[in-house]
């Protein structure tokens, strides 16, 4: 019983996290982002937050992880494709997309590329990206 309740508490709070929801612009692209046929990882980029369209941020800017960012959203095939969904087929600065975002922490422990160290702000996971 205390499992279900466990899993059952971890589904709300996962369901509420998932509900940040916003279009921005991707501001920059820090170094370089690692080929694919290495390994898997999480590549930090930097939006200017334009709209929040569901959920709660106060920011002008976030920082967000995107899954493998070299391979096309919804083209990802391994046990990440759940959270690497959307139409974008590459990242390049100042194209605007909508993103839908969950907390990274607790979602990704696997390798992150980031190279904004120095900015102590939460790190987000794009579960989708669309144009």
């Amino acid at each position: 019983m205390k499992k279900i309740l466990a899993v059952l508490l971890l589904l709300a709070a996962y369901t509420f996290a998932a509900n940040l929801t916003i279009e921005g612009k991707l501001e920059a692209i820090p170094g370089k982002m690692p080929s694919n046929d290495l390994y898997s990882y999480v590549y930090i980029f930097k939006y200017k937050v334009t709209k929040v369209v569901a959920g709660s941020f106060k920011g002008k800017e976030i920082l967000v992880g995107v899954y493998n960012p070299l391979i096309a959203r919804g083209q990802v095939k391994d046990k990440m494709a759940a959270k690497a969904k959307g139409n974008v087929r590459t990242f390049k600065a100042g194209d605007k997309h909508t993103l839908k975002l969950i907390p990274l922490e607790g979602s990704w422990d696997g390798a992150t590329e980031d190279e904004y160290f120095d900015d102590d702000a939460p790190r987000y996971l794009a579960t989708e990206v669309n144009q």
